[in-house]
C-alpha cells in the first residue's frame, strides 16, 4: 500500500513516516522544501497546500494521511487568526482532498483536534457525536474542515476519516508538555500539590498505531473519532511521572487552583494556568466498540519509551 502522509517533518508526522515505514508501506512523505529520509520505502515529495496541485503526483496513493495544518497558536500575531487558520486548514486541506479525489485515492485521514469539542470538561466526557462548541478560531477552522471533508465524501465517495488527538506527547515533543517535562527534571518546588484535576493525551505511539487501524478497517469509514491513551491522569500524576522517568522526585507544594490562577494572571500566563487546573477527559469507547481497539502502551509504558528514546537521541 502506497500513503502518503502530509506534514512529514512535524512532530507526529515524522513518527508516523518511520512506524509506517517499519511496516513496509510505501511513504510518500509531504515537506514545503526537499528533504531526505533514511529508510529506502520513504520518499519525499514537496507541495504547499494552499498552491495549484495539478502538478502534484498521486499515482497509486491509496491513503492520505493528513497531518499538516496550520497549528494552534498562543501568541496570535495574525490580523484575522480565523481568516490565516481558514485558509490552510479548510482551504488547503479541501485543495487536497478534492486532488484525492481526481487520483483515485481511496481513504482520506484527518487529523483534527480536540478543541473541536471544546476546551475542557465539566461533569462528562467529549465524545465524538457532540455538538459544535468552541469559541477558538483554530478549533472552529478544524471543525470546518471537518464538515467539508465529510459533504466531499457524501458528493464523490472518498472515503473519510476523522481523528481527534487530545494533547500528543512522545520525543521530541514540543511546546507545554516539552516545558512540562522540564520543569519535572530540576530539583525545585513545584506548587502543583492540589492539582487532582483529570486530562487526557495519547502517545505518539498509540496515536500511530490508532491511525494505522483506521487505514484498514472498513467500520472507520465516514467516522469521527476521539484519540486518547485511554488512561486518564491528574496533573499531579502525570508531573509525579514526568519526575520518576527522568530519575527525580518532585517536592509539591499545595496550592489552591484559585491561587495559582490568580498568580498566572498577574505574569501574563492565565491560559497556561487554566490549561493546568482544568479539566479535559474524552471518552474513546467507539474506538474499541466499532474498531475492535484498545492502546497497547500503557501511559507508564509510554512514557518510559518516550525518555528511553529521548536518552538515546
Amino acid at each position: 500500500m502506497k500513503i502518503l502522509i502530509t506534514g512529514s517533518n512535524g512532530f507526529l508526522g515524522q513518527y508516523l513516516c518511520q512506524f509506517l515505514a517499519e511496516k513496509n508501506y510505501s511513504i510518500l512523505a509531504q515537506t514545503r522544501k526537499a528533504q531526505t529520509f533514511a529508510l529506502p520505502n520513504i520518499s519525499n515529495i514537496n507541495f504547499d497546500l494552499n498552491d495549484n496541485l495539478d502538478n502534484v503526483n498521486l499515482y497509486q496513493v491509496e491513503v492520505i494521511i493528513h497531518c499538516a495544518g496550520r497549528a494552534h497558536i498562543m501568541n496570535e500575531t495574525a490580523e484575522s487568526p480565523l481568516t490565516a487558520y481558514r485558509q490552510t486548514n479548510v482551504q488547503g486541506t479541501l485543495n487536497l482532498a478534492q486532488k484525492a479525489v481526481e487520483s483515485g485515492v481511496k481513504r482520506f485521514i484527518y487529523l483534527s483536534s480536540i478543541k473541536v469539542n471544546g476546551e475542557e470538561t465539566r461533569e462528562t466526557p467529549f465524545k465524538p457525536d457532540d455538538l459544535f462548541k468552541s469559541n477558538d478560531p483554530y478549533g472552529l477552522s478544524k471543525y470546518e474542515a471537518e464538515q467539508a471533508l465529510l459533504k466531499l465524501s457524501e458528493q464523490t465517495g472518498l472515503e473519510v476519516v476523522i481523528i481527534r488527538p487530545v494533547l500528543i506527547y512522545g520525543p521530541n515533543v514540543k511546546a507545554n508538555f516539552k516545558s512540562m517535562a522540564a520543569l519535572a527534571s530540576k530539583k525545585l518546588p513545584l506548587p502543583i500539590g492540589c492539582l487532582g484535576n483529570k486530562r487526557s493525551m495519547v502517545s505518539v505511539y498509540n496515536l500511530a498505531d490508532f491511525i494505522h487501524t483506521c487505514m484498514r478497517h472498513p467500520n472507520a469509514n465516514g467516522e469521527v473519532f476521539l484519540s486518547s491513551d485511554q488512561e486518564d491522569i491528574s496533573v499531579k500524576q502525570l508531573f509525579e511521572k514526568l519526575a520518576y522517568y527522568q530519575n527525580n522526585k518532585l517536592l509539591m507544594i499545595p496550592v489552591p487552583k484559585s491561587l495559582i490562577s490568580l498568580l498566572a494572571s498577574l505574569v501574563g500566563k492565565k491560559a497556561v494556568a487554566s490549561r493546568l487546573c482544568s479539566e479535559l477527559v474524552v471518552d474513546t469507547s467507539k474506538n474499541t466498540k466499532l474498531l475492535d481497539w484498545t492502546a497497547p502502551y500503557s501511559v507508564d509504558a509510554s512514557l518510559e519509551k518516550m525518555f528511553n528514546t529521548t536518552h538515546k537521541n
